[in-house]
C-alpha cells in the first residue's frame, strides 16, 4: 500500500508533463493551410509625392490574387492581376506577390479566428508604373481579407498608399476525417 502512495505523485507529474507536451507540441495552426487561395480585392487610395506643387491622385480598383502555399502554415507565394483607375484613365498592372503570416488570433475553444501577415509585391503597370512595396493584412475568418498598404512607384517617382477589402473567392477543400 504504502508503494502506491509513494507512486502517486510521480503519476501526476508524469501525466501532466505529457499532456503539457501534447499541447506543446501539436498542430493547432490551421492557417495558411497546404493548397491554392484566391482573393478578390477592392483597393482605393492615393497617388503622391509629397510636394505641395503637385496634386495628389485618387487610384481605386479591383485585383484578383491567386496564391499557393509554399511553406505551410507560414508562407505564401503568387500574382497580382490589377486593373485600377487613376490619372482619369483605367489602367492595368501585374506580378507576383509573398505573404508572410506573423501572428494567429485564436478564439479560444473555437480555434483560430484570423491571421496577420506581411504581404510584399512587384508590379508592372501598362503606362510605365513600377512598384514595389507591401503591407499588412487582417485575414478574418479565412474568408475576410483586410489591408493597408504602400508601394514606391521607382518609374515616375510617387507613392501609392491604399487600403483594401477582399473576399475568398476560392471553394474551401472539405476535410475528410479519417475513422
Amino acid at each position: 500500500m504504502y508503494y502506491l502512495t509513494a507512486m502517486k505523485p510521480l503519476f501526476i507529474i508524469v501525466f501532466v508533463s505529457i499532456v503539457f507536451l501534447g499541447k506543446l507540441f501539436a498542430q493547432q495552426d490551421p492557417e495558411f493551410p497546404k493548397g491554392f487561395i484566391m482573393y478578390a480585392k477592392l483597393h482605393n487610395g492615393l497617388v503622391t509625392n509629397f510636394k505641395d506643387d503637385v496634386p495628389d491622385l485618387y487610384v481605386g480598383g479591383i485585383q484578383l490574387v491567386p496564391m499557393v502555399t509554399l511553406v505551410e502554415h507560414k508562407l505564401r507565394g503568387g500574382l497580382i492581376v490589377d486593373g485600377f483607375y487613376t490619372g482619369k484613365k483605367i489602367q492595368a498592372a501585374a506580378g507576383p506577390t509573398i505573404a508572410w503570416k506573423i501572428k494567429t488570433i485564436n478564439a479560444g475553444v473555437f480555434g483560430s479566428a484570423a491571421n496577420i501577415n506581411l504581404s510584399f509585391d512587384h508590379l508592372w503597370g501598362t503606362e510605365d508604373q513600377r512598384l514595389v512595396g507591401g503591407g499588412i493584412n487582417a485575414d478574418l475568418l479565412n474568408f475576410l481579407l483586410l489591408g493597408i498598404t504602400a508601394h514606391r512607384d521607382y518609374q515616375l517617382n510617387t507613392w501609392w498608399l491604399q487600403s483594401s477589402i477582399g473576399l475568398r473567392i476560392s471553394k474551401k477543400k472539405k476535410v475528410v476525417e479519417p475513422f
